[in-house]
């Protein structure tokens, strides 16, 4: 299988590391596109025989993609791999019901999706979604052992619209537990941050899935203490609670758990071990390329045809 893989140029993600692993299964050609590229995604798209590849698979920037689907729509076997379709179903938000609209006007492609919970809703609108978790780069995030004098801490932004249940969350425990909020830049500066901290927060409230941060600390050596998504997402990223992750759904159980971590420094440092090795085996992009490809390899669903001129509309005016 030979499969084209259209991702941004100044991505985030290690994506040249998960698609090295995807090359053990498939001929894999990984191709950046710049921000130019993408404002001009018809013209840029010529530049490619799609003929020659049995997957087009894409990881694009949103608002762009969306603004662009006529152009997105005329991609043969594509599939969609996507990072951010948790924002579909956040009530209020951006992009709430514009990933389905968009995804309705394409055609119904398959879609790769980071929440098992997403997957499920957007299989309830009739989509081909599947589920493969957000993942993290082992060159990069690994367990050093060394001594971790930060006790209590989060690393990350807290100022996005979408993130403020977890800043409110976050700074309350900053004021009640002595939490550190912490900010690094990315790579081995932020590497060397979480090799540091013994117990990692996060706090992904109203996002439904879980994000990148969980497994890098976990893959770190931290002892993961983070706000459940729910049984269908705990059991789907293989998350166990009080084994290799310690979980909580309100204020009381934080107070809670943490305070029985304090007290029992073995079973913080048994969990946190066990946290390592759990995602070093699930999360690491270089152990993702069989999953991906059993993803990709299955015999792709026709897509529908734009279901009339109500798709052209925006949403406020009707659209799907």
């Amino acid at each position: 299988m030979k499969i084209l893989w259209l991702i941004q140029s100044y991505e985030v993600h290690a994506f040249e590391v998960l698609a090295d692993a995807l090359a053990h299964y498939a001929e894999v050609e990984l191709v950046r596109l710049t921000a130019e590229d993408q404002d001009r995604l018809g013209v840029t798209l010529k530049r490619f025989d799609f003929s020659a590849y049995d997957r087009v698979m894409t990881i694009l920037r949103t608002k762009k993609e969306m603004r662009q689907w006529r152009a997105f729509r005329a991609i043969p076997n594509l599939v969609i791999f996507e990072y951010d379709s948790c924002q579909n179903y956040m009530p209020g938000g951006k992009y709430e019901g514009k990933f389905s609209r968009h995804y309705r006007r394409l055609g119904g492609p398959r879609l790769i999706v980071s929440g098992a919970q997403v997957a499920d809703r957007l299989k309830s609108e009739g989509f081909e979604a599947h589920f493969m978790p957000k993942g993290y780069d082992p060159r990069v995030i690994q367990n050093s052992c060394g001594v971790r004098d930060i006790p209590l801490a989060f690393v990350g932004r807290l100022k996005a619209n979408m993130y403020k249940s977890r800043k409110d969350f976050i700074e309350e425990q900053a004021k009640r537990h002595g939490l550190q909020v912490l900010q690094t830049a990315p790579g081995q500066a932020y590497a060397q941050m979480l090799s540091r901290i013994q117990i990692f927060v996060s706090a992904d409230i109203g996002l439904g899935e879980y994000m990148a941060k969980n497994f890098e600390a976990m893959a770190a050596g931290c002892l993961l203490l983070t706000y459940s998504q729910g049984e269908v997402e705990n059991r789907a990223v293989g998350f166990e609670d009080m084994k290799n992750v310690v979980l909580f759904r309100n204020q009381q159980e934080f107070d809670e758990r943490l305070q029985l971590l304090r007290d029992e420094p073995g079973l913080l440092k048994k969990i946190a071990e066990a946290g390592a090795i759990h995602a070093r085996e699930v999360f690491a992009y270089d152990r993702m390329g069989q999953r991906l490809f059993g993803l990709l390899e299955k015999p792709l669903t026709p897509r529908a045809q734009v279901r009339g001129w109500r798709s052209y509309l925006p949403s406020f005016l009707g659209g799907y």
